[in-house]
Protein backbone atom coordinates (compact mmCIF):
# COMPACT_ATOMS: atom_id res chain seq x y z
CA UNK A 1 0.00 0.00 0.00
CA UNK A 2 2.67 2.44 1.14
CA UNK A 3 3.95 1.88 -2.48
CA UNK A 4 0.77 3.17 -4.11
CA UNK A 5 0.02 6.29 -2.17
CA UNK A 6 3.88 6.75 -3.10
CA UNK A 7 3.80 6.37 -6.84
CA UNK A 8 0.63 8.44 -6.53
CA UNK A 9 2.27 11.40 -5.06
CA UNK A 10 5.31 11.01 -7.67
CA UNK A 11 2.28 11.59 -10.30
CA UNK A 12 1.09 14.52 -8.54
CA UNK A 13 4.05 16.20 -8.19
CA UNK A 14 4.86 15.84 -11.45
CA UNK A 15 2.13 16.95 -12.90
CA UNK A 16 2.09 19.99 -10.11
CA UNK A 17 6.00 21.15 -11.57
CA UNK A 18 5.03 20.95 -15.26
CA UNK A 19 1.78 23.14 -15.12
CA UNK A 20 3.92 25.66 -12.83
CA UNK A 21 6.60 25.38 -15.45
CA UNK A 22 4.76 25.01 -18.48
CA UNK A 23 1.79 27.93 -18.25
CA UNK A 24 0.71 31.20 -17.58
CA UNK A 25 2.04 34.12 -16.83
CA UNK A 26 4.69 35.11 -14.64
CA UNK A 27 3.49 38.92 -14.23
CA UNK A 28 1.19 40.11 -11.74
CA UNK A 29 1.37 43.70 -14.00
CA UNK A 30 -2.10 45.11 -15.47
CA UNK A 31 -2.33 47.07 -18.03
CA UNK A 32 -4.28 50.28 -16.14
CA UNK A 33 -4.17 51.86 -19.02
CA UNK A 34 -0.88 52.44 -19.67
CA UNK A 35 0.38 53.66 -22.73
CA UNK A 36 2.39 51.32 -25.50
CA UNK A 37 5.72 50.75 -24.99
CA UNK A 38 7.80 52.63 -27.47
CA UNK A 39 8.41 50.69 -30.91
CA UNK A 40 5.42 48.01 -29.62
CA UNK A 41 2.10 47.69 -31.73
CA UNK A 42 0.14 46.63 -28.89
CA UNK A 43 -0.67 48.66 -25.48
CA UNK A 44 -0.82 45.62 -23.07
CA UNK A 45 0.40 41.92 -23.13
CA UNK A 46 -2.14 40.40 -25.77
CA UNK A 47 -2.28 37.08 -24.15
CA UNK A 48 -2.81 38.51 -20.30
CA UNK A 49 -3.78 41.53 -20.70
CA UNK A 50 -1.05 42.79 -18.47
CA UNK A 51 1.35 45.96 -18.73
CA UNK A 52 4.04 45.35 -21.17
CA UNK A 53 7.61 44.60 -19.84
CA UNK A 54 10.30 46.28 -21.11
CA UNK A 55 12.64 43.64 -19.76
CA UNK A 56 10.58 40.71 -21.36
CA UNK A 57 10.98 39.04 -25.17
CA UNK A 58 9.61 40.80 -27.99
CA UNK A 59 8.35 39.27 -31.17
CA UNK A 60 8.58 40.15 -34.64
CA UNK A 61 5.13 40.23 -36.51
CA UNK A 62 3.57 42.01 -39.70
CA UNK A 63 6.16 44.53 -39.46
CA UNK A 64 5.94 45.02 -35.95
CA UNK A 65 6.84 44.06 -32.87
CA UNK A 66 4.87 42.63 -30.04
CA UNK A 67 5.48 43.71 -26.65
CA UNK A 68 4.55 41.22 -23.82
CA UNK A 69 4.60 41.32 -20.10
CA UNK A 70 6.52 38.00 -19.23
CA UNK A 71 9.10 35.59 -21.50
CA UNK A 72 6.04 33.10 -20.84
CA UNK A 73 3.33 35.27 -22.91
CA UNK A 74 6.12 35.27 -25.60
CA UNK A 75 7.02 31.56 -25.52
CA UNK A 76 3.31 31.10 -25.71
CA UNK A 77 2.58 33.57 -28.46
CA UNK A 78 4.86 31.42 -30.61
CA UNK A 79 3.08 28.45 -30.38
CA UNK A 80 -0.32 30.49 -31.38
CA UNK A 81 -2.01 30.27 -35.12
CA UNK A 82 -1.20 33.16 -37.48
CA UNK A 83 -5.29 33.98 -36.78
CA UNK A 84 -5.00 33.23 -33.41
CA UNK A 85 -2.22 35.89 -32.68
CA UNK A 86 -4.12 38.27 -34.99
CA UNK A 87 -7.04 37.97 -32.34
CA UNK A 88 -5.18 38.63 -29.53
CA UNK A 89 -3.47 41.14 -30.81
CA UNK A 90 -6.48 43.30 -32.07
CA UNK A 91 -7.76 43.04 -28.34
CA UNK A 92 -4.71 45.16 -27.22
CA UNK A 93 -4.16 47.49 -29.58
CA UNK A 94 -5.43 51.12 -30.21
Amino acid sequence: MSRRILAGFTITATATVAAIGLGGCQSSQTAGGAAASPGMVNDACPLSGGAINPDARTAAWNGGTVGFCCNGCATTWDGLSEADRAAKLADVTE
